[in-house]
């Protein structure tokens, strides 16, 4: 198993993080194949986006250090503020600059124009980074934080409570989505308090709880057979698959009918929490048989990273290339399966530089603010 502890960090997580951020790219890439109305791409999405995201909270959670809880207010949001917004702001101002050259999808924006500039900058400073979709994250991650440091320190001395707050926060949370339905695009809903998505974060906060929980617990830190993994594994996919196409809502985002976290759709109450937990313990156990690569933790390790720089792929090379792909190759499970994993292959491959390039030039930009580099000092 590709699990242990190195350099305080817990490997099985690492792998974890790298088959969540493939299935980020993959997801994103199979997206605009259904949006063409592909069936099969829609089966695919259907399946990832059930629980991909709810993923990363779990295993944001079991890697979370319980003492930051007790730092004052202010070293809280000034560690957060480095880790978690500064590298947003530097990669929408990043992602601004191709706009100038390429034409790209970025939903109504027309660019490169004054009005297309402010128009996207009023979203981005409101709740929905336009140049950027998939850094949207990063603003999740911070608004489950924030709930994380107002509510742990009244539970963190009693496994108990931290079960019965994970039930009580994912009920309320879901009912305050669904009642509310606080942020769609759809509604012109794009402005207002869903910045930091809090709403959101209030239902993911019950996974982040399920993360510390699983850590607690040990669960996949010590060495477990494969003879007990891969069964596990099997049984979990097969719950996913069967779960996921049972959950037919009610949905907010009309538009796809299926979990989309980012617009707080998540369908049946029951069956929601159901399949995400068990794609959760798929990929946590497929990570627990995965050997410990050192391309694969390591990309494990960037995945913030990542998950901006997916946005030169969600906004430029998947939509043209999906368009070339249905009218050029077999539309068939198989096909779609085959081609989208050379894609999001391909274009981890094309980031690995470019994280080269950022954690040695800019390491205080993107999220690791203790490093000092040759251009800036290091922030904390």
């Amino acid at each position: 198993m590709g699990a242990g502890l190195k350099t305080n960090r817990i490997l099985v997580i690492d792998i974890a993080r790298f088959y969540a951020i493939a299935l980020v790219f993959y997801g994103h890439f199979i997206e605009e194949l259904m949006l063409l109305k592909n069936p099969a791409a829609a089966s695919q999405y259907k399946f990832i986006y059930s629980f991909h995201m709810v993923l990363f909270i779990v295993l944001a959670g079991y890697v979370a250090k319980e003492s930051d809880v007790e730092w004052g207010v202010g070293k809280f949001l000034k560690h957060r503020f480095f880790t978690r917004f500064l590298p947003f702001i530097f990669f929408t101002l990043l992602m601004m600059v191709p706009t100038i050259f390429f034409d790209g999808k970025f939903f109504g924006l027309v660019l490169p124009s004054v009005e297309g500039y402010t128009k996207g900058l009023v979203s981005t400073v409101f709740g929905l980074p336009s140049f950027c979709i998939p850094s949207w994250f990063l603003l999740l991650i911070i608004g489950v934080e924030l709930v994380h440091y107002g509510a742990f320190r009244f539970l963190k001395k009693s496994n108990l409570k931290i079960l019965i707050a994970a039930v009580v926060f994912y009920v309320v949370g879901y009912l305050l989505n669904l009642k509310l339905d606080i942020f769609n695009p759809l509604k012109g809903r794009i402005v207002g308090w869903n910045y930091l998505f809090i709403h959101e974060a209030i239902t993911l906060y019950s996974f982040y709880l399920m993360g510390i929980y699983l850590r607690r617990k040990r669960i996949l830190v010590d060495q477990v057979s494969t003879k007990v993994l891969l069964p596990g594994a099997v049984v979990a996919f097969l719950i996913v698959l069967f779960t996921c196409q049972l959950n037919k809502g009610p949905f907010n985002f009309h538009v796809y009918n299926y979990v989309v976290i980012l617009f707080s759709s998540h369908g049946h109450m029951l069956l929601f929490p159901l399949t995400a937990i068990a794609g959760c313990a798929l990929i946590l156990l497929i990570a627990g048989m995965t050997r410990s690569q050192k391309t694969i933790v390591w990309l494990g390790q960037n995945t913030f990273i990542l998950m901006c720089l997916n946005g030169i792929f969600y906004h430029y090379i998947n939509p043209p290339t999906a368009n070339w792909m249905l009218a050029n190759l077999p539309n068939s499970a198989l096909s779609i399966l085959g081609v989208g994993c050379v894609i999001t292959v391909a274009s981890l491959a094309i980031c690995i530089p470019l994280i080269f390039v950022f954690t040695k030039f800019v390491p205080q930009l993107v999220g690791k603010p203790k490093l000092k580099g040759p251009l800036l000092e290091n922030l904390i």
